[in-house]
């Protein structure tokens, strides 16, 4: 009879226990919208781009110990690094604003969280196969590109929700009311009632 107890009491405390670990797994999955979720994505992902960006200029001196194969995958890297932190900083400043331009115009998909999420995994694990003189040895580079692709694995998978996209550059919200946009709408308003008015009081007037 104790034997029967104990098992329901354990099966009791387990239940209980699950369902305590649920709802502490709900309100952390629920904070990944937070306001400073979005933070230290945008950081991590700015840094993974960063991070990206200098192990590309550090493995340029592979030329120097003539690893061809690990020159040319630091070129990859420094290119994927400098469009990483484009996507990131989109129209933060001035000249990022310009090339964001374009790549919202010929790359639309890096522009979606789950596009550029997919972007970074695949060029993580690109640049992550390409090691020191064509070896299975780890350079710079390759940790860089673990990170990115750890960082794309996050994106693609929403695992912290990214907050809605700004607005492009040059775009306007077609949704935002504007003082001007008010007033052409109040005056619009007023023409279509006079107007109306008049059509109505030339019906009804009787005709000489």
């Amino acid at each position: 009879l104790n034997f029967y107890v104990g098992f329901v009491v354990g099966c009791l405390e387990s239940v209980a226990s699950y369902r305590g670990m649920s709802s502490l797994c709900e309100k952390i999955w629920a904070k990944r919208e937070s306001r400073h979720a979005h933070v230290v994505l945008k950081v991590l992902s700015l840094g993974a781009g960063s991070f990206l960006l200098i192990a590309g200029f550090v493995g340029l001196s592979a030329i120097i110990f003539g690893q061809f194969v690990y020159f040319i995958g630091s070129l990859y890297t420094i290119f994927f690094g400098l469009l990483v932190i484009t996507v990131e900083l989109r129209d933060k400043l001035s000249i990022v604003s310009a090339a964001y331009q374009q790549i919202d115009k010929y790359l639309k998909f890096l522009t979606l969280q789950r596009g550029k999420g997919a972007f970074y995994w695949g060029v993580g694990l690109l640049v992550l196969y390409i090691g020191p003189d064509g070896s299975n040895r780890w350079g710079l580079n390759n940790v860089a590109a673990l990170f990115l692709a750890i960082m794309g694995f996050m994106h693609t998978f929403k695992i912290i929700k990214e907050a809605s996209p700004a607005l492009g550059p040059g775009d306007a919200n077609p949704f935002e009311d504007t003082s001007g946009c008010a007033h052409s709408t109040q005056g619009l308003s007023a023409v279509t009632s006079k107007w109306t008015d008049l059509v109505t009081s030339s019906k009804t007037s009787p005709v000489p």
